[in-house]
C-alpha cells in the first residue's frame, strides 16, 4: 500500500513538473493557473509528434531546449541561463548531419563556432570572445580544403 501511495505521489509530481507552459505577453512562461512555470514544457505538432522540450525556471528559459523536425528527429539543441543564450547550441539537418555548433556566454557569442555544409564538410571555424570576432578564422571549400584565413 505504501508503495502504491509513493508511486502515485511521484506520478503527480512528474505530471505537475512536466506539464505545459504558455508564454505570456511579458515573455515569461506560466502554467495553467497563471503561476510562473518551473520544469520542462513540451510542445507537439498537430499529429502528436514532439516539436520541442523547453526547460524553464521561474518562468524563464533555463537549461536545455530541444527542437525537433516533424519526423521527431532532433533538429537543434539550445542552452539558456536566466533566459539568456548560454552554453553550446547545435543544429542538424534532416539527414542527421551536424551543420552548426555555437557557444554563448551571457547572451554573447563566446568561444568556438563551427559551420558544416549539408554533407558534413567543415566550411567555417570561427572564434568569438565576449561577442567580438577573435583569433584566427578559417574558411574551407566544399572538399574541406582551407581556402582562406583571417586573424582578428
Amino acid at each position: 500500500m505504501i508503495r502504491i501511495i509513493t508511486v502515485s505521489i511521484m506520478m503527480m509530481t512528474i505530471i505537475a513538473t512536466f506539464g505545459q507552459a504558455r508564454q505570456g505577453t511579458d515573455g515569461f512562461f506560466y502554467n495553467e493557473h497563471g503561476v510562473l512555470f518551473t520544469g520542462i514544457s513540451y510542445d507537439y505538432y498537430p499529429d502528436s509528434v514532439i516539436h520541442s522540450e523547453v526547460s524553464l525556471l521561474e518562468g524563464k528559459l533555463d537549461g536545455i531546449t530541444r527542437i525537433y523536425f516533424e519526423s521527431g528527429q532532433l533538429q537543434e539543441i539550445r542552452s539558456f541561463k536566466k533566459s539568456m543564450m548560454h552554453g553550446k547550441w547545435e543544429n542538424w539537418n534532416r539527414q542527421n548531419i551536424k551543420i552548426a555548433e555555437a557557444n554563448y556566454t551571457d547572451n554573447k557569442k563566446d568561444g568556438k563556432w563551427f559551420v558544416w555544409d549539408d554533407s558534413g564538410t567543415l566550411r567555417y571555424d570561427m572564434t568569438y570572445v565576449a561577442g567580438k570576432k577573435a583569433g584566427a578564422w578559417y574558411m574551407y571549400d566544399e572538399t574541406g580544403k582551407l581556402v582562406s584565413q583571417k586573424v582578428y
